[in-house]
């Protein structure tokens, strides 16, 4: 627990500075970036994030405020919204990979031996599929 707690840490210092981003507002983007081409309705996306309902709603304000992602009509019920990444959203993703990816091995991956990786691969793949079950 500790350690996730300190990698998280260290990943959203090293966001903020080169991005000005937070980890909770990249890993947003990244869920909007790789939903479907029409958007994500806000609901969906609270469930594939870490965030409070008020948590995603100031995250999202902020996101659409920086001009990251925008909020549109859905085609199949006027009344919801779907969220999709701007270009410029697109762009900001693009521009702090390669520094996310670093850091990511940096207070991570760099630890692990190839046996730590496979093994923790195969016990997060069996937590994550208990939930669905």
């Amino acid at each position: 627990m500790l350690a996730s707690v300190v990698v998280s840490r260290a990943l959203d210092r090293d966001l903020q500075r080169q991005a000005g981003l937070t980890l909770a507002e990249h890993h947003l983007l990244a869920i909007v970036n790789e939903s479907d081409p029409q958007g994500i309705r806000p609901t969906d996306l609270q469930l594939l994030s870490t965030l409070t309902k008020s948590g995603l709603t100031r995250a999202v304000d902020r996101l659409e405020a920086l001009g990251l992602i925008a909020s549109r009509v859905c085609p199949t019920d006027g009344r919801g919204q779907l969220l999709v990444l701007t270009a410029k959203g697109r762009q900001k993703l693009r521009r702090a990979a390669p520094e996310f990816f670093r850091s990511v091995a940096r207070y991570f991956a760099d630890h692990l031996t190839d046996r730590d990786t496979e093994t923790l691969t195969v016990a997060l793949e069996r937590v994550a599929s208990a939930d669905r079950a």
